[in-house]
């Protein structure tokens, strides 16, 4: 065995090992079977997350893994890890009566097999970030006829002979700002100018484009990556999420740290989950990319299936999760008005005025049918309002959530350190 084989070996079995131990731990059957025979087998599926096709385009793969475990319930131990290809199963893990009849082979040879293969685009990841490329975009105008965002500039703001260049994305007031203060001419630069600045600085934006150049070399700087980069910002958006859910449990009268709680979740949801999702992908596509985070991906799993399906009324789903943030979020932030229900007037005893009711009206036109009243156009504007669903979320949801967080930058962290170590040793 190479020392690349050995490396990324060792880094599998840990990873199974620490799965195994948080299994045998949670699981009674598994742990009577292991302390009633001494030995088992325990083939782990290779995927976890309920895999709905809006989350996950892929098909999970069919190399999985089987851990041959000794010991007992309390110190169980790994003592050696298989790969299998082609057997079928259902559940997360399930424990193997008699050896594999498909295709075996073991560890090393699978690892190996893999490393061989792996190809580079799973390297995008830990691409090195190079920053904003210089981009320019030419307009019409009196007092301008180029932007240009170019990060390398020595000052913030230039305007030279009619070319405008800034060294970051500002918002377009400020750039009007410094152009109108550059040229001295105050609040008097002509509204066609400013119309077309801000077109041209629309489109300038929409091309602006980081460059990411995929490492060569063995050593990466894992802050320069793009994943180390998600990493960074989910692991400062979970400790945000952390301190405001602390403080919503000490004072939930306070709308400003629910509120924060709800932005964060609800950012989560939409963006993080993307992450996971391409997580589950690359896994399908390079199980040996599963392997390695396999005890990762468990806690994952298990964090996801903490959360109070039950009592909310809903399935174990990445939509179903993400239903459930948006409506407590939609109902936090799209709610000025002081009604968390449907209003109903009492009309009884009023004069509507019915004008006309039409009947038998053509089928399949769109003609008006049912009853007129004299005020209708009045009582059309008033049927316009809406209200946010009222969907309310306990604490403990937002806790487990809490979970949720923490276990996907557990994951992407793995990710990262596994992607490193097989850029490490893959086969230039």
């Amino acid at each position: 065995m190479n020392a690349a084989t050995s490396d990324v070996t060792a880094a599998i079995r840990g990873a199974v090992e620490s799965f195994v131990t948080e299994v045998v731990r949670a699981d009674k059957e598994v742990a009577r079977a292991l302390e009633a025979k001494g030995r088992i087998q325990l083939l782990v599926n290779s995927s976890f997350l309920y895999r709905e096709k809006s989350f996950v385009k892929t098909r999970q793969s069919s190399k999985r893994l089987v851990a041959i475990v000794s010991g007992d319930a309390h110190h169980p131990h790994v003592d050696d890890v298989q790969v299998v290809d082609g057997m079928d199963m259902k559940k997360h893990y399930s424990i193997l009566a008699t050896p594999p009849g498909t295709q075996v082979a073991t560890l090393s040879d699978s690892a190996s097999a893999a490393l061989r293969s792996v190809g580079d685009i799973i390297f995008v990841l830990i691409g090195t970030m190079r920053g904003i490329r210089r981009v320019e975009q030419p307009l019409e105008a009196q007092s301008v006829c180029t932007l240009r965002l170019d990060p390398s500039l020595a000052n913030e703001f230039e305007l030279v002979a009619g070319a405008c260049a800034i060294k970051r994305v500002l918002p377009i007031e400020d750039l009007l700002d410094k152009v109108r203060a550059e040229l001295g001419c105050g609040a008097s630069l002509p509204e066609d100018d400013c119309r077309a600045i801000a077109k041209a600085y629309n489109t300038l934006l929409d091309e602006a484009v980081t460059e990411v150049v995929i490492p060569m070399g063995r050593e990466v700087d894992t802050n320069d990556t793009v994943l180390g980069r998600i990493v960074a910002a989910l692991r400062e958006q979970t400790r945000e999420y952390k301190s405001a859910l602390k403080v919503h449990e000490e004072r939930p009268e306070d709308r400003q740290a629910l509120h924060e709680v709800l932005r964060i979740a609800y950012n989560f949801s939409t963006d993080a989950l993307q992450i996971v999702s391409l997580f589950v992908s690359m896994c399908d596509l390079k199980p040996l990319l599963f392997w390695s985070t396999v005890d990762k991906q468990w806690a994952l799993h298990r964090a996801f299936a903490s959360l109070p399906w039950s009592a909310l009324g809903r399935k174990e789903k990445v939509e179903e999760y993400r239903d459930i943030i948006s409506a407590a979020r939609n109902q936090a932030f799209h709610h000025v008005l002081p009604f968390d229900t449907t209003v109903e007037v009492d009309l009884s005893n009023v004069d509507v005025r019915a004008e006309r009711m039409r009947l038998f009206a053509p089928y399949g036109e769109k003609q008006e049918r049912g009853v007129r009243l004299k005020d209708q156009d009045l009582a059309d504007v008033f049927a316009q309002f809406s209200r946010a669903k009222q969907r309310p979320v306990s604490t403990a949801f937002w806790r487990a959530n809490l979970w949720v967080m923490e276990a996907t930058m557990e994951l992407a962290d793995r990710m990262l350190d596994t992607l490193l170590l097989i850029h490490r040793w893959r086969p230039y």
